[in-house]
Parts: C-alpha cells; structure tokens; sequence
C-alpha cells in the first residue's frame, strides 16, 4: 500500500510598485514583509512557508500591491 505524502509550496510573494506605507503586511505577517521609509520589501531571508499568513496580509493590503503565485 502506497503512503500519500502532502508537499506545501512556498508560495512566491513580490511587490509591485504602489506601496503606501501602511505597515498592514509588516504587522500581519514580519516574517516575510518589511516596511522601509518608502515603500515594502519582501525579506530576502523570508520564510513564506505559511502562505496563509502569507495572504492574509495581501489581502489587508489598501493598495492591493502584494502579489502570492
């Protein structure tokens, strides 16, 4: 009898231009998001393995900026 192994991607998360500096993403999810003076970044040490957190701040987003593939 074969075993059924689940495997979770990382989703991959970037930012278009827009930012407004909300810090929505950042306090949702810091992990992944930081907020600088001008606009967001994605960490690039970001582990984005929980791509429900990972959402849930792109869904927060005003601007609608954050983009989850």
């Amino acid at each position: 009898m074969a075993m059924s192994v689940t495997v979770r991607k990382k989703p991959k998360v970037w930012i278009e231009p827009g930012c407004i500096v909300c810090r929505a993403c950042e306090q949702i999810c810091p992990e992944v998001f930081e907020v600088t003076e001008e606009t967001c970044i994605v960490r690039p040490d970001a582990d984005a393995s929980d791509a429900d957190t990972v959402r849930e701040a792109a869904q927060a987003c005003p601007v609608e900026v954050i983009r989850v593939g």
